[in-house]
């Protein structure tokens, strides 16, 4: 068995209060790391990681962020790109700021604050989140599958421009387990759970215990990847196949 030991390392998550973000950081905690997150509204309810506020979508606010966390640490290891927004919309209903906000957030935001990290790491990893919906359209969520869409390019185009100092990968999950999700997405999970191969949601340590490997040096080969986080529902046929026992 390879016990992952992080113990060195200082691991900032964005988003990292809450959802898949509060499970990487309590995966990063159990590996030994130092761990930091950032959050919007809702403080961590862990006083074992320190916790910055930041705004993803402002450019001061990723400025501050960066020269908060060098100030207080000095350099940093890990970086994982997390926060988000992930609002359901019909295509109609898309509106202009709708359409901005998802894209300053989840694009913009990524680009910037990795680029101005990466000016302090030294044979550090880049992590950033995407979704199984950047190669797989689904209702409502065009504007979202669209800003992930352009985070796995960016993945690939920042892996290629940092290397070999920065190694870059991406994870794309699927549907993540959240507590209530079927009140306001209801029959996703149970069709999600019948077309996986495992059976099962995605769960935030699922996430988690990827982003610890693509961390370590287990990984040191690995950049400009996009790993798919799903439980095999991507494997699912378009069409379910009638095979005859006999043919003509």
């Amino acid at each position: 068995m390879i016990d992952i030991d992080l113990k060195d390392r200082i691991v900032l998550i964005t988003g990292g209060c809450s959802g898949a973000g509060k499970g990487i950081a309590e995966q990063f905690l159990k590996s030994g790391a130092q761990v930091l997150v950032t959050y919007n509204r809702s403080l961590p309810d862990s006083k074992e990681v320190k916790a910055y506020k930041y705004d993803q979508g402002n450019l001061d606010s990723i400025r501050e962020l960066v020269e908060e966390v060098i100030r207080d640490h000095g350099r940093i290891d890990v970086l994982v790109n997390n926060a988000g927004i992930y609002p359901a919309r019909s295509l109609d209903a898309i509106s202009e700021e709708d359409y901005d906000a998802m894209l300053d957030i989840n694009t913009k935001g990524v680009f910037f604050l990795s680029r101005e990290f990466a000016k302090h790491m030294d044979n550090g990893s880049i992590i950033n989140i995407s979704s199984i919906n950047a190669v797989n359209p689904a209702s409502k969520l065009i504007h979202y599958g669209m800003s992930k869409a352009a985070i796995e390019m960016a993945t690939r185009c920042l892996a290629y421009e940092l290397g070999p100092k920065i190694r870059v990968n991406c994870i794309a999950p699927g549907l993540i387990y959240k507590e209530g999700q079927e009140r306001f997405i209801p029959g996703w999970r149970e069709s999600y759970c019948e077309r996986s191969a495992l059976k099962r949601l995605v769960y935030p340590e699922d996430i988690g215990n990827t982003a610890i490997f693509l961390a370590s040096d287990l990984s040191g080969a690995i950049t400009g990847q996009i790993i798919t986080v799903d439980c095999g529902v991507s494997l699912a046929p378009y069409f379910y196949n009638y095979v005859e026992d006999e043919y003509d």
